[in-house]
């Protein structure tokens, strides 16, 4: 498997930013996977509610919301204290009830990808907590996000997740 260039990374809008600090160091001394997974989290997040129409306010104005079903974090590099990383999103795929996404951890210091952070996550009436359908909306916004997000490499997922059709 080939991995994209620095230059094909930096590419991507950021969705989120941050400075490896000693907080984030495990006894390797190198960031610790529950700062991957954190960052990759919230930038997975923070695209749905900046760019994919669900606010903090989606649960409380339109009673849904979304529950994380799998995720899979895979390393390609380390982050170390000092370091900067960049995390731009990419939506991968919609279903009619769930969708696939990955956060790309990207060192800036080292110029490589560190993780990829990707998850399927499932769209939820939070009435009674049930998988629901998006609404049209919502899925214009994420099949629109599919195609701007659709590059000319390829993004390297684990190949274990993904929309069931």
């Amino acid at each position: 498997m080939s991995l994209p260039s620095y230059e094909q990374l930096a590419a991507l809008p950021v969705t989120s930013e941050h400075v490896v600090g000693p907080e984030h160091l495990d006894e390797n001394n190198h960031m610790n996977i529950g700062h991957y997974f954190s960052f990759g989290g919230h930038a997975l997040w923070d695209r749905s509610r900046q760019d994919l129409g669900m606010p903090d306010s989606y649960i409380t104005d339109r009673g849904f919301t979304t529950f994380t079903a799998e995720q899979h974090l895979r390393y390609f590099g380390e982050s170390v204290e000092g370091d900067r990383l960049r995390v731009p999103t990419v939506i991968l795929a919609r279903g009619d009830k769930a969708v696939h996404f990955a956060a790309l951890v990207v060192n800036e210091t080292r110029q490589e990808l560190s993780c990829v952070m990707e998850a399927v996550a499932v769209h939820v009436d939070f009435s009674d907590r049930r998988p629901a359908s998006w609404p049209d909306d919502i899925a214009a916004l994420l099949d629109a996000a599919v195609e701007q997000d659709r590059q000319d490499w390829t993004v390297p997922v684990s190949g274990s997740l993904g929309i069931r059709r």
